[in-house]
């Protein structure tokens, strides 16, 4: 194997592709990163248990072949290189491979490729394609609602579903619940659960300065993804998802609407008083029909107390929450006005953006005394 290609093209291919080699590899085969050069193209592929990634780069290929390398090591020289293009070759009877990069020259030794798994092949049942914005979108406004406790692993994934010219992304940890729609023809009708992580993978590499397109196609319990020259395979969360639409109460009592910034500083201020440092600070709101005021306190740190305008139908109401499920949405709100609507201290509330129609969010309550 002989080729050159461009170092910038390539630190970038190896980072993505690192996403997929596990920092502690269940066997040291995982450890590795295979690179596969041959018709002017180079492809770099990582993989674990559940998740497999390949990226491609073009590059002047003097004599193809295929190599594996320890990623992490691999990955640091390619970082710390700082010539314009970076040359490997390998001779045949060797057992490793030559870096060369401006005045930088290494000898790294080789893992055994005939070890390597193959990376699955993908022959789809159903496939469909959305445009980045779409994922973004998506994404941004549900994912964060996902639990990250690998005991749930219902939870630890977002439900698509693709239904009446609309497509849906719902997260819940079952403490709180995060639903988005948009708009999206296609001739298919499913509903599958793709890992939080996976999602966030997808995003994460949706930075083009052209418009991208994403394409999703499934095969059995598994999912491929498309985007450019990268492909992601993962396999999909199996199980039964809630019936999240039962979670939503029909009507409610109570509807209050606030600036979702100045609600969001307010909790972000006040919480700093709930003496908690975890990620579960308790703060209180008591809505009046004209104010809201939110509240904390701790005999570690002291009390917090801050008022903001609001508007309120309904009867006067006290209600707690944990800060971040407050923050998480309130930060996710384009739109300068929220709606907070509810039934009584401990029933689920829904808090939706003013002018986001398709945008729900339910947050359960804390139980405490006022």
């Amino acid at each position: 194997m002989i080729f050159t290609c461009n170092t910038a093209e390539l630190h970038k291919a190896v980072q993505t592709v690192m996403s997929a080699i596990p920092s502690k590899p269940s066997t040291p085969i995982f450890g590795g990163l295979h690179l596969i050069a041959d018709h002017g193209v180079i492809e770099l592929q990582g993989m674990d248990i559940s998740m497999a990634m390949s990226f491609k780069i073009k590059g002047d290929i003097k004599e193809p072949g295929e190599i594996l390398l320890a990623a992490t090591r691999f990955a640091e020289l390619v970082k710390n290189m700082n010539g314009e293009t970076l040359s490997l070759s390998r001779k045949e009877e060797e057992n490793s491979v030559r870096l060369q990069s401006g005045k930088a020259d290494f000898k790294i030794l080789l893992m055994n490729v005939a070890d390597y798994p193959k990376f699955p092949d993908f022959n789809a049942d159903k496939t469909f394609t959305l445009a980045d914005e779409t994922v973004k979108e998506l994404f941004k406004k549900t994912a964060f609602a996902c639990s990250n406790d690998a005991a749930r692993p219902l939870f630890t994934g977002v439900l698509c579903e693709l239904s009446e010219g609309k497509i849906t992304f719902v997260g819940t940890n079952t403490h709180r619940l995060a639903i988005k729609s948009l708009a999206h023809e296609s001739k298919e009708n499913l509903s599958i659960i793709i890992p939080a992580v996976i999602l966030k993978e997808i995003n994460k590499n949706l930075n083009g300065k052209l418009p991208q397109e994403v394409k999703l196609s499934l095969l059995n319990n598994q999912l491929m993804v498309v985007i450019d020259e990268l492909v992601i395979v993962s396999r999909l969360i199996e199980g039964k998802f809630p019936d999240y639409k039962r979670v939503i109460p029909p009507s409610f009592s109570v509807k209050t609407k606030v600036n979702a910034k100045e609600l969001a500083g307010a909790v972000q201020r006040v919480s700093l008083c709930s003496g908690d440092e975890t990620d579960y600070s308790i703060i209180k709101i008591k809505i009046d029909e004209n104010e809201l005021t939110v509240l904390s306190s701790s005999p570690d740190v002291g009390t917090g107390e801050e008022k903001i305008p609001c508007h309120t139908d309904g009867e006067r109401l006290n209600v707690a929450f944990n800060a971040t499920y407050i923050l998480d949405i309130m930060n996710n709100i384009e739109d300068e006005e929220a709606t907070l609507e509810m039934n009584n201290s401990l029933s689920p509330v829904c808090i939706r953006p003013v002018g986001e129609k398709d945008y729900t969010y339910i947050v359960t309550p804390v139980r405490v005394i006022f």
